[in-house]
């Protein structure tokens, strides 16, 4: 992405027409002088090198530079363009992280929470076992006595009935 700094740097570095412009435009514009084309020494010559050069590069200046100001122009738009949905999606990026964080929160806490049923569950069913171990235990203890309780009473009827048989 380019930054509304980084455009003046770009925009800085095309060239500047409009000084070339009239550096490059020689003083009958732009038909060489007469005396220059009768003139035979070699710093005349050079003369007129460089006004034919700065005639040709103004003639291709003046063709390239409306399509160079209207990419100038487009550049511009679609920094700025660029730049808008950059802050655009920095936002949402914030949000999206703060929705994001606000979830990750309330997960946290329902996390805490059923750790706490669960540990809670956890001493319930501990204790539910030990009570149940006892009645167990309990149940085979009274089970034990009645059947020792059964046992007695037979062998009680067992000796009455043979003490009122053997009489």
């Amino acid at each position: 992405m380019l930054k509304s700094s980084n455009i003046n740097s770009v925009l800085n570095e095309l060239p500047d027409n409009t000084s070339r412009d009239q550096k490059a435009q020689s003083p009958n514009n732009g038909t060489p002088k007469r005396e220059a084309e009768t003139c035979c020494s070699s710093k005349d010559q050079d003369v007129m090198g460089s006004i034919a050069a700065l005639q040709l590069s103004a003639g291709v200046l003046q063709i390239a530079e409306p399509p160079l100001e209207h990419v100038r122009s487009q550049l511009r738009e679609l920094i700025g363009r660029q730049n808008k949905i950059y802050i655009d999606l920095s936002k949402e990026k914030y949000k999206l992280d703060c929705s994001e964080v606000a979830r990750l929160n309330d997960m946290m806490s329902d996390v805490k929470r059923y750790k706490e049923k669960l540990t809670k569950i956890k001493k319930e069913m501990q204790g539910v076992y030990q009570r149940t171990k006892e009645l167990k235990k309990r149940a085979a203890n009274v089970a034990a006595c009645k059947q020792r309780d059964y046992q007695r009473k037979l062998e009680k009827q067992q000796h009455e009935e043979s003490l009122i048989g053997g009489q």
